[in-house]
C-alpha cells in the first residue's frame, strides 16, 4: 500500500515537472514570436506615419526625405565607427574587415557586420520624435514610444546590438527627427506672407 502511494507521488511529481517544462517551452516560443514581430518595428512605424501624414504634403515630404537621409547617415556612421555587433565572432569579424567584406548574408538576407549605431533604434526614434512634433497627439505618441522601446529591446535581447549602440542610435535618430521637423516648420512659415494693400475701403 505504501509502495503504491510512493509510486503515485513520484508519478504526480514527474507529470507536474513535465507540464512545467512544456509550459515553459511554449511560453518561450510565444515570447520569441512576440519579439520577432518588433524586428519590423521601423517598417510598421514608417507605414503608419505615411498614412497619418498623407494629406499634409510638406510634413510628408520632409518626413520621407528625412527617412532616407537617416538611413544613409546610419550606414556612413557604421562605416566610420566599424564596431562589431555583440553576436559577431571576433575572428570572423576581423577576417571580414581584412577582405573589406562589410555585408554578409544571414538566412538569405543582407546583414551589415557593423553595429554602431543601431539602425532600427535610429529609425524608430526619428519617426517618434518627428511625429510627436508634427501632430502633437499624446495618445499616438504613447503608441510610437511603446513600439520604439519594444523594437530597441528586441535588438538588445537578440544580441543584434549592445545597449550603448541602441542608445546612440536612438539619440541620433531623435536629433534627426527634430531637425527635419524644424526644417518643415521653416518651410510652412515661408508660405505665410503679408497681404499686399488692395486699397480697399477700411
Amino acid at each position: 500500500m505504501v509502495m503504491i502511494g510512493v509510486s503515485l507521488l513520484y508519478a504526480s511529481v514527474y507529470i507536474n515537472i513535465k507540464l512545467f517544462f512544456l509550459f515553459a517551452y511554449y511560453m518561450n516560443a510565444y515570447i520569441d514570436y512576440f519579439f520577432d514581430i518588433f524586428s519590423y518595428g521601423p517598417f510598421f512605424i514608417m507605414v503608419l506615419s505615411w498614412y497619418l501624414l498623407w494629406n499634409k504634403n510638406i510634413l510628408f515630404f520632409y518626413y520621407t526625405i528625412g527617412l532616407f537621409i537617416d538611413v544613409i547617415l546610419n550606414l556612413v556612421l557604421k562605416g566610420i565607427f566599424q564596431q562589431p555587433r555583440p553576436s559577431e565572432d571576433t575572428y570572423k569579424f576581423n577576417l571580414a574587415l581584412t577582405h573589406s567584406k562589410r555585408i554578409i548574408f544571414k538566412n538569405g538576407m543582407p546583414y551589415d557586420i557593423f553595429g554602431m549605431p543601431s539602425g532600427h533604434s535610429q529609425s524608430v526614434a526619428f519617426s517618434t520624435i518627428f511625429m510627436y512634433f508634427a501632430l502633437k497627439d499624446k495618445k499616438l505618441t504613447y503608441i510610437y514610444v511603446i513600439i520604439s522601446l519594444l523594437t530597441m529591446l528586441q535588438r538588445i535581447i537578440y544580441h543584434h546590438h549592445s545597449v550603448f549602440q541602441v542608445i546612440v542610435g536612438a539619440f541620433i535618430g531623435g536629433l534627426m527627427g527634430y531637425l527635419m521637423y524644424f526644417l518643415s516648420g521653416q518651410k510652412l512659415t515661408g508660405f505665410i506672407s503679408e497681404k499686399l494693400d488692395d486699397f480697399g475701403p477700411i
